[in-house]
C-alpha cells in the first residue's frame, strides 16, 4: 500500500507541475519590454512590428506592454516599423495572381519584379513592402484591389538586423534622417528610369505602401513632390524631421490606419495634417484592425480606387 500511495503522489505532483512549467515558459519573456507589439486581431495579417518577433509576446500581461502617448499637433514623428511578412500572401488565398515576367530585375538601383495581368487596363501600381518583407509581399493584396493593373514590386535595399527596410533606424523610435533622404533620392531616380523603360503614365500610377514602405512614399512626396500623384498609405506616419516646401496640389492620397494599432494610430492624424498642409487631397480612414492588414483594408482601398480617384487623375 505504501508503494501505491507513493506512485499516486508522484503522478499527482506531475499533473499539477506541468501546467505551471508551461505557464512559466509562456511568460518568461514578459520582463522584456514589448515595445513594438500591438494587440493581435484574429482577422489581421502580419501584425508584428520588426522590434518584436517573439511568439511568446502575446502571453505577457497587458500592463507589461509599453504605450506611446498621443502627440500634440503635427510634430515630427519617430516610430518603429513593421516586420515579418511571411503570412501576408494569405490575404487573397485562392485568387489567381498576375504572371510575373520571371527573374528578379537587378539592372537599376532597386531590385524589382514586374507582374502583368492577362487583361490590362493601362494602370500601374508601384508596391513598397513593410520591414522584414520583400517585393512579393504586397502582390496578392494589390492583385485583389487592382486586378487589371501592371504591378511593379520593388524591394528596399537596406538590411538592418536581418530585416529588409527602406531606410535605417537608430532605435525603434528614431530614424536616420540622412539615410531617409539618401534612399528617397535614389528611389526618385529609380522611378524615372523604370517609368521610361516600361512607359507607364504617371497619371495612371498608384503608389501602394505598407508601414515602412508607405513611410518612404510620403518622404518621397515631401522631397520630390512631382513624382507621386496618387498614393495609398497603409499604417503610415511622417518620418522627416525637417519641413519642406513641397507643393502637393496634384496629389491624391488615401491613408488607412488601424484603430487598435496602439503604436501607430496616434500618429495618423499628424500624417494627414502634414499632407493636407502641403495641398494634397487626403481621404483618411480608420478601420477595426491593429498594425496588420486584412479584409477591411482590401475593401476600403478597392472602394477608393473604384470610386473615381483613379478616373479623376486620368482626366486631369
Amino acid at each position: 500500500m505504501s508503494k501505491l500511495f507513493l506512485y499516486a503522489l508522484v503522478a499527482g505532483f506531475s499533473v499539477v507541475a506541468a501546467p505551471q512549467i508551461a505557464s512559466a515558459r509562456s511568460t518568461a519573456g514578459c520582463e522584456k519590454i514589448q515595445s513594438g507589439k500591438a494587440e493581435v486581431l484574429s482577422s489581421t495579417i502580419d501584425p508584428q512590428p520588426d522590434v518584436d518577433k517573439s511568439s511568446d509576446a502575446d502571453a505577457c500581461p497587458e500592463k507589461d506592454r509599453t504605450v506611446v502617448q498621443q502627440p500634440t499637433g503635427a510634430a515630427p514623428v519617430k516610430l518603429n516599423t513593421t516586420g515579418s511578412g511571411t503570412i501576408l500572401k494569405k490575404a487573397v488565398k485562392g485568387d489567381i495572381l498576375p504572371q510575373s515576367e520571371g527573374s528578379l530585375h537587378e539592372n537599376l538601383a532597386f531590385k524589382y519584379r514586374v507582374y502583368r495581368p492577362e487583361t490590362r487596363n493601362g494602370d500601374t501600381m508601384v508596391l513598397m513592402h513593410g520591414s522584414g518583407q520583400d517585393e512579393t509581399s504586397l502582390v496578392p493584396f494589390a492583385s485583389k484591389i487592382a486586378p487589371n493593373a501592371t504591378l511593379i514590386a520593388v524591394r528596399g535595399r537596406v538590411v538592418q538586423d536581418g530585416s529588409t527596410r527602406w531606410y535605417r533606424r537608430l532605435t525603434p523610435v528614431s530614424f536616420d534622417q540622412q539615410d531617409i533622404r539618401s534612399e528617397a533620392k535614389a528611389f526618385a531616380g529609380f522611378l524615372k528610369q523604370v517609368a521610361q523603360e516600361y512607359k507607364f503614365d504617371p497619371k495612371r500610377t498608384t503608389f501602394l505602401g505598407y508601414s515602412n514602405g508607405a513611410n518612404l512614399i510620403n518622404a518621397v512626396m515631401m522631397l520630390y513632390p512631382d513624382l507621386v500623384q496618387q498614393a495609398v498609405l497603409l499604417r503610415s506616419m511622417p518620418v522627416l524631421r525637417e519641413s519642406t516646401e513641397a507643393n502637393l496640389a496634384n496629389a491624391r492620397v488615401l491613408t488607412v490606419s488601424g484603430a487598435s494599432d496602439q503604436l501607430y494610430a496616434p500618429y495618423a492624424s499628424a500624417l494627414e495634417d502634414l499632407l493636407r498642409s502641403h495641398g494634397a487631397r487626403v481621404e483618411a480612414r480608420s478601420i477595426k484592425s491593429d498594425h496588420g492588414l486584412g479584409k477591411d483594408d482590401v475593401r476600403v482601398v478597392s472602394e477608393w480606387l473604384s470610386g473615381g480617384a483613379t478616373a479623376q487623375l486620368k482626366n486631369n
